[in-house]
């Protein structure tokens, strides 16, 4: 991320305010670079790569054909199920991957690069479904039913 400052003055008054804090560095005459704010551990960097590929080979060939018929594939659906992307906060004890609520920005990030569609699928069931079933649940009643 680049930040250009107009006049020579908000360039050094960036340069001396981010450099305290060892976020910025001049590379050229009135252009800040930041370090990143985010990095990814490498747990969450093999995740984004695995979406990655997966959206990639099984959703973007469908895409064109759910554009075309307004409707999701349900293979789409079933396969987001089985690759566990629609349980990524879900105690493995119930089906899920146990995973934080991080990961589940991250798989959502990765599958709109393909699909915004599925995006949204997967968002709405992992923050909110899942989140209800979890808080309203109970295992007798929904939990082993939904998983």
């Amino acid at each position: 991320v680049a930040l250009v400052c107009r006049s020579e003055g908000a360039q050094l008054a960036a340069v001396r305010l981010l450099s305290s804090h060892d976020m910025a560095s001049e590379r050229a005459p009135g252009v800040v670079s930041f370090s990143p704010l985010q990095t990814y551990s490498e747990e969450e960097n093999m995740m984004r790569e695995a979406v990655k590929k997966y959206a990639q080979e099984r959703i973007a060939p469908c895409v064109s054909k759910m554009d075309e018929n307004s409707a999701m594939d349900e293979e789409v659906i079933k396969s987001l199920f089985e690759q566990g992307l629609m349980g990524i906060e879900i105690d493995p004890e119930y089906g899920g991957t146990g995973s934080t609520f991080f990961s589940s920005i991250l798989v959502i990030e990765e599958l709109a690069k393909v699909d915004p569609s599925v995006a949204v699928l997967c968002d709405i069931q992992n923050t909110l479904i899942n989140t209800l079933f979890g808080q309203l649940g109970t295992h007798q009643t929904h939990l082993h039913k939904t998983l």
